[in-house]
């Protein structure tokens, strides 16, 4: 399901980012990869997606970005609602 569809509160994984290149990467970048848990702060109602990143698992990137500098656990992100349908994750 998308990550814009996730009910508040709970601790989703991200399975996969359907996403042009450049999108891709710079979700990339901030951290938000495949297999990162995160925890969902807010998706209803007008404005941003408010994630929290619950855990900084190690990862290989199957595509030739450079290294993300991944955010400190706790750290909070504001994604768009667009950009937020296009990350889909699962319930943990």
């Amino acid at each position: 399901m998308p990550l814009a569809y996730a009910q508040e509160g709970k601790l989703v994984r991200i399975v996969a980012i359907r996403a042009g290149k450049g999108l891709h990467r710079r979700l990339h970048e901030l951290g938000i990869i495949e297999g990162k848990m995160v925890r969902v702060i807010k998706t209803q109602g007008p404005g941003p997606v408010i994630i929290e990143i619950v855990n900084d698992s190690p990862y290989v990137s199957k595509r030739n970005f450079p290294p993300y500098r991944p955010i400190a656990t706790g750290g909070r992100l504001l994604l768009g609602f667009g950009v937020a349908m296009k990350i889909m994750v699962e319930e943990v």
